[in-house]
C-alpha cells in the first residue's frame, strides 16, 4: 500500500470512530402529538455541529482543575463533538423543547416563551404597524385598568439529563433570539440562539470567565 492510501485511509478510521464511538440514537420528538402546531421558522428543526470557536473559554470554565488533560480536552474534545453532536428545536404553541447530546448523554428541556411564534425577518411595514398597536393597546388597558395575565414560568424543565449534572436555567424569548440564563455545576453562564446566513448559532459566555464566549455553529442535518 502507498503511503498515500495509508494516511488516507487512518484519517477515515478516526472520523468514522469518532462518529461511531459516541453514537446515541436520538430521543423522540417531545411535541410529537403536539395539538397547537405553528408556523415553521428559521430556528426550527434539527442541526448537526458543524465548527465550534474558542472552546477554550468554555472547557476552562468547565473544568475543576487546570492541566495537561485539560490542556488536552481543549484540542480532542471538539474534533469529536464536530463529528457527533446534533441539536433539535421544537415548538408547540407556546412551549419550546431543546434537546443535545454531549458524546453519548442527551440533554432534553422544555419551556415556556410569551411569543406564540418565533419570528426571525427582517423588520418591516407590518412590523411597525403590529408595535402601534401593541403600545395603543397597552394605553387602553392602562386607561381600563384591565387586568394582566399573569406572569409565565421561564424555568427550563429537564425531561432528560446525565445524573452528574447539575444544569438550572431559565429561558426567554427577546427579537430574533433565544435566550438562556442559567447555571451548570455551580458556573453561572449565558447563552444566546440565534440564526445567522443558514446557520444556527449557540453562542455561551460564563459569568466568571474573562476568556470571551464560545460559539457552537451547527448546519442544517441533511
Amino acid at each position: 500500500m502507498s503511503r498515500g492510501f495509508i494516511i488516507f485511509l487512518t484519517s477515515l478510521l478516526i472520523v468514522l470512530g469518532a462518529r461511531f464511538s459516541t453514537y446515541a440514537p436520538l430521543p423522540a420528538e417531545v411535541f410529537a402529538d403536539c395539538t397547537s402546531p405553528v408556523n415553521e421558522n428559521k430556528l426550527q428543526g434539527l442541526w448537526e455541529l458543524d465548527r465550534i470557536n474558542n472552546y477554550e473559554a468554555f472547557n476552562q470554565a468547565l473544568a475543576e482543575e487546570s492541566g495537561f488533560m485539560t490542556t488536552l480536552q481543549e484540542y480532542i474534545y471538539p474534533f469529536v463533538l464536530e463529528r457527533s453532536q446534533l441539536y433539535r428545536i421544537e415548538q408547540c404553541g407556546t412551549e419550546v423543547a431543546l434537546t443535545v447530546n454531549d458524546l453519548r448523554e442527551w440533554i432534553v428541556a422544555k419551556g415556556t416563551i410569551e411569543e406564540a411564534d418565533i419570528q426571525v425577518e427582517i423588520e418591516d411595514f407590518k412590523t411597525e404597524l403590529k408595535e402601534s398597536f401593541d403600545e395603543m393597546m397597552t394605553d387602553v388597558k392602562d386607561a381600563l385598568a384591565i387586568e394582566e395575565k399573569p406572569e409565565i414560568d421561564k424555568s427550563l424543565k429537564f425531561v432528560r439529563k446525565a445524573d452528574d449534572l447539575d444544569l438550572q436555567a431559565e429561558l426567554t424569548f427577546s427579537g430574533e433570539e433565544l435566550k438562556i440564563f442559567g447555571s451548570v455545576n455551580g458556573k453561572n453562564f449565558r447563552e444566546k440562539i440565534f440564526y445567522d446566513s443558514g446557520e444556527l448559532v449557540r453562542e455561551i459566555a460564563f459569568v466568571d470567565s474573562d476568556s470571551g464566549s464560545t460559539d457552537f455553529i451547527y448546519r442544517r442535518y441533511p
